[in-house]
């Protein structure tokens, strides 16, 4: 009798164990090493996020876990959306497919690009890594949905 209670017992341990795994698996994410910007929780930002591309430069898109973030392949493209504004007016601003951008050069480094959105609420950042080939492919795809962020002002001319 105490061998079938033991068995029994082991058996419950087992499943137990076995459940707890996969709840841990089911209930992780993966940040990509993603931080969210304030305010990517806004209506806009969901919206930006949810029009994002499944497939870009070749990769497939995953979820961060961070609010307002989207990441293909393991972080060789990231938009971000919030209120972000570290890149100062006077930078170099270019236009894509309406949209102005102006490049990060304190994130831009080593083979990788962070373009940020100018004149628009809530703003879009996208950082491509080296592995991107076609860099401006990537924020050219991309500025199809940031279009549809509120503009407020655009880059001046020579800038």
């Amino acid at each position: 009798m105490e061998t079938t209670s033991g068995r029994r017992l082991a058996q419950v341990g087992v499943i137990a164990l076995c459940a707890a795994a996969l709840a841990a698996c089911g209930t992780s994410t993966r940040s990509y090493n993603v931080s969210g910007a304030p305010g990517g929780d806004s209506a806009a930002c969901s919206s930006l996020v949810g029009k994002a591309p499944q497939k870009l430069g070749g990769y497939k898109r995953n979820d961060s876990d961070q609010k307002g973030t989207a990441v293909w392949g393991d972080g060789d493209v990231v938009l971000r959306c919030g209120n972000i504004s570290d890149v100062p007016k006077s930078a170099p601003c270019s236009s894509v497919k309406g949209v102005d951008w102006v490049v990060n050069e304190k994130k831009t480094h080593d083979g990788v690009k962070t373009v940020l959105s100018y004149g628009r609420s809530p703003a879009a950042e996208i950082t491509v890594s080296e592995r991107i080939k076609d860099k401006d492919a990537v924020i050219g795809e991309l500025s199809g949905i940031v279009s549809g962020l509120a503009k407020h002002e655009a880059c001046a001319k020579g800038n």
